[in-house]
């Protein structure tokens, strides 16, 4: 096998088979890629596909997530300020619109007329215009135990029951009703 040489501009000679044939055998060391290489290369490469994967989804969810404390905050607010009460007395309930709200989220009949909430709603999606993807829990807890509290046999809690697998978001309110202090939870997924 006969080689050719040539010196480019720089002077430097560099050297070519002229039968066009691969490797003679004499630069076996002058491979471009070993078997290592390869693997560190595949190694990087599945760990930084892995780090994509597991960082993208997280940095949306601050923006996804900041609906569900604010809406639990607005229903918490309304509730106690004016929609079971006096809007000019907030955080005191109204004994006669209280048990009729969680009455009538009960299917127990209609909640008396001159309440600030919409007494035709039969859930708290509806009465609270949550969208389809979102749902509430609304109950009267004592201070000491937090056990729900009943109202002349009217147990007040309403909506339906927390999900296991979905993250749920609570504001809580502390109300009155004829001078005893409550727990207003609202919780909100």
């Amino acid at each position: 096998m006969s080689r050719a040489t040539t010196a480019g501009p720089s002077g430097f000679r560099a050297g070519r088979e002229r039968d066009g044939g691969g490797n003679d055998g004499s630069d076996g060391d002058r491979r471009a890629q070993t078997t290592i290489d390869f693997a560190i290369g595949i190694g990087l490469f599945l760990l930084v596909v892995a780090f994509v994967v597991a960082f993208v989804p997280t940095i949306f969810t601050p923006f996804e997530s900041a609906e569900g404390p604010q809406t639990a905050d607005r229903i918490g607010t309304s509730l106690a300020a004016d929609r079971l009460g006096d809007p000019g007395e907030p955080f005191v309930l109204n004994r006669t619109c209280t048990e009729g709200f969680f009455a009538q989220l009960d299917g127990d009949g209609p909640a008396p007329s001159g309440c600030q909430f919409n007494t035709s709603a039969t859930t708290t999606r509806a009465l609270f215009t949550l969208d389809e993807t979102r749902n509430a829990n609304v109950s009267i807890r004592t201070l000491d135990d937090g056990d729900v509290e009943t109202l002349d046999g009217t147990r007040l809690s309403a909506g339906p029951s927390l999900p296991e697998t979905r993250s749920v978001t609570s504001a809580r309110r502390v109300v009155s009703i004829e001078g005893e202090p409550y727990q207003l939870l609202v919780r909100v997924w």
